[in-house]
């Protein structure tokens, strides 16, 4: 897996100022992302968004309880994505 890096000489549009954040494992400039919702989070979709912005990614919280409905291989497979990306994971 290639490791993404938050420099801004690295991004498409490099000329848009963000804000310096610490390398992961961070406590400050956290970002959650949530999901999923009503519909069921594949892991494909999760590697995609990993895949491009994982490094300003540090926790996934299982909302809106889909997850619960789903195949234990398909939630581990979530689950061990997101600890290969350095990504934390909560139910609430």
């Amino acid at each position: 897996m290639k490791s993404l890096n938050t420099n801004t000489s690295d991004r498409a549009f490099d000329f848009l100022k963000i804000n310096e954040r610490p390398g992961k494992p961070r406590a400050r400039g956290v970002t959650e992302i949530r999901g999923p919702y009503y519909t069921p989070m594949g892991k494909r979709y999760l590697e995609d968004v990993l895949e491009t912005m994982g490094a300003y990614v540090d926790v996934l919280k299982f909302a809106g309880g889909s997850f619960s409905l789903m195949p234990r291989q398909a939630v581990k497979e979530l689950l061990d994505l997101c600890h290969a990306h350095n990504v934390l994971v909560s139910t609430g």
